[in-house]
């Protein structure tokens, strides 16, 4: 029986491409940094063999000397198809389904203090029949996305507004309107904007910094920048 896949959508970490809206007030050598240190928490949190199998689904360069680095076996990488972001999340889904797999969850790069818990609860809910799983993001969006193999996605994904406050909404209308609704779970939080910082600094500060998912990586990055 094929295990289900996490596919973790990320940017190679190239100088200038990562983390632009945090420029100010970090510079763009330090947006780098801490957007490395995104990939090197999730490479080490998101990674469950035996659970799901992991797959970085990058932008561009699949095999970028950094992200061969960062993303070692088990973790298998793969190219995102052209197109908007619900185009990209399709086709890797549907990718993910033709290998044989039962369901999928789909997480972005960009949240660094996403309990791993979240993802493992969508993949129980998905493996207990529900066609799709949703880790809400504050502004209206979604930190992370499970399907079932029985649910399209390119008709989950077609035409969706994406980065706006009502990405969620209509992607639940359009499970609905398949035939099917969402489990929704606890909220999280992207680290997109200055204020962000403060947030995930704070949220830092009251976790067990011995947990198996603290974001070892970025503390460290952020400590060093206060500083």
């Amino acid at each position: 029986m094929q295990l289900p896949q996490l596919l973790l959508f990320a940017r190679p970490p190239v100088l200038g491409r990562v983390k632009t809206r945090l420029v100010p007030p970090l510079t763009p050598g330090q947006a780098l940094r801490l957007y490395r240190a995104f990939l090197e928490d999730a490479a080490r949190a998101y990674c469950e063999p035996g659970l799901w199998k992991a797959v970085l689904v990058a932008e561009s360069e699949p095999d970028h000397p950094e992200l061969q680095a960062l993303f070692p076996s088990p973790w298998l990488r793969d190219e995102q198809a052209p197109g908007d972001l619900g185009a990209r999340l399709a086709e890797s889904f549907r990718r993910a389904f033709a290998q044989g797999a039962l369901a999928a969850v789909a997480v972005g790069s960009d949240h660094p203090a996403l309990p791993r818990r979240l993802l493992a609860q969508a993949f129980t809910h998905l493996s207990a029949g529900t066609g799709a799983v949703l880790v809400p993001a504050e502004d209206g969006g979604y930190c992370a996305i499970g399907l079932a193999a029985s649910v399209p996605p390119a008709e989950v994904f077609r035409d969706i507004p994406w980065s706006t406050a009502s990405t969620l909404q209509v992607t639940r209308e359009r499970l609905l309107a398949l035939g099917g609704d969402a489990e929704i779970l606890e909220a999280a939080y992207d680290v997109d904007r200055p204020a962000d910082l403060v947030r995930l600094r704070r949220d830092l500060a009251s976790r067990d910094p011995a947990g198996p998912d603290f974001p070892q990586a970025t503390a460290k990055v952020l400590a060093e920048l206060t500083a």
